[in-house]
């Protein structure tokens, strides 16, 4: 499964469950600033994450291999920014829709994609490159 597809799901099923049984957040004066915020913060850690993998000349492109271990810009605090950052704009989504729903289903997709993405990614990286991606993974957490 495409790492994004959790997410978008996630969206769409928020959006239906509102459309369903409406749940704002709050007033949209105070949802709005929440939205923009958490929207700059996922642009923070897209743009850190990719120049990290720029770095380390590999492809973030889940399809290509793997050539190096990403331990650098984001990737020194989280072993998944980028699906950190996919939460980030599912919530900033939640804010610009005002829609609790969508908010909520972020629980249910790191659940689905820990177990149908990360794990396997984890297994295929340890597979490639022992030893160091151990080591890794003993000084990096896997979420925050």
């Amino acid at each position: 499964m495409p790492p994004g597809r959790p997410f978008l799901l996630g969206v769409v099923l928020g959006a239906v469950l509102h459309w369903l049984w409406p749940w704002p957040v709050g007033p949209y004066d105070y949802v709005l600033p929440a939205g923009v915020l958490l929207t700059g913060l996922f642009i923070l850690f897209v743009v850190t994450g990719l120049r990290a993998f720029k770095r380390h000349g590999t492809s973030p492109d889940e399809k290509k291999e793997t050539s190096a271990i990403v331990d650098t810009g984001p990737y020194r605090f989280s072993r998944n920014p980028a699906y950190i950052a996919a939460a980030i704009l599912q919530a900033a989504l939640g804010f610009f829709f005002n829609n609790v729903w969508i908010l909520l289903m972020i629980v249910p997709v790191i659940i689905v994609l820990h177990y149908v993405v990360v794990l396997k990614e984890e297994a295929y990286l340890e597979a490639r490159f022992g030893s160091a991606y151990l080591d890794y993974k003993s000084r990096v957490r896997r979420w925050i």
